[in-house]
């Protein structure tokens, strides 16, 4: 489950701060084994958020860096890109971004809006955007629970695309070509 790679990242690089935008039921931060937690999401029926608001106004009031951050609220590229950024600004030097559903199996699971039960959303082309545009970031994404997008600091090239062409089936035929 996510966790389990969270937690793998926790105890690889000995992080202590972690936070996660999108909570839902808690269920992730429950397993979470970091010793300071911080969650934010403006669901009222969330799971007793730290931060009951948007990322956005989190964003704007936050005074502290993370070690660990875990990406799992709105699930629209365009809000998943700039989670991303703002997350940037806010990562230790040495931390980890993490991303939930990088890797959806049906155009319908990636519609926006949701036309399906399970849905990723199109969280997948914020994640190609950067790789598209920037090359000292290290991304990957491993192929697990709907796959979890890896961000660290590093060195990567650009993916050589045009932006415009981030669509479903370009990311099929990539994901089937490497």
């Amino acid at each position: 489950m996510r966790w389990d790679i969270i937690n793998s990242f926790i105890k690889k690089y000995r992080y202590v701060s972690y936070l996660e935008i999108g909570l839902q039921t808690g269920l992730c931060r429950d397993n979470v084994k970091a010793t300071q937690k911080t969650t934010i999401d403006p669901d009222k029926n969330a799971n007793s958020p730290t931060f009951l608001m948007t990322s956005k106004e989190f964003f704007s009031i936050n005074q502290k860096k993370f070690d660990i951050i875990f990406i799992d609220g709105l699930h629209h590229s365009s809000q998943v890109y700039e989670d991303i950024l703002e997350s940037l600004n806010i990562l230790n030097l040495k931390g980890t971004i993490l991303l939930h559903d990088m890797l959806p199996t049906s155009k319908e699971m990636q519609q926006v809006p949701r036309i399906s039960k399970v849905w990723t959303g199109d969280c997948y082309k914020a994640f190609i955007k950067l790789r598209i545009e920037r090359t000292d970031l290290e991304m990957y994404t491993i192929d697990t629970d709907w796959g979890i997008g890896v961000i660290q600091r590093g060195i990567q090239a650009k993916l050589n695309i045009d932006s415009s062409d981030i669509t479903y089936e370009s990311f099929l035929l990539k994901k089937k070509n490497g």
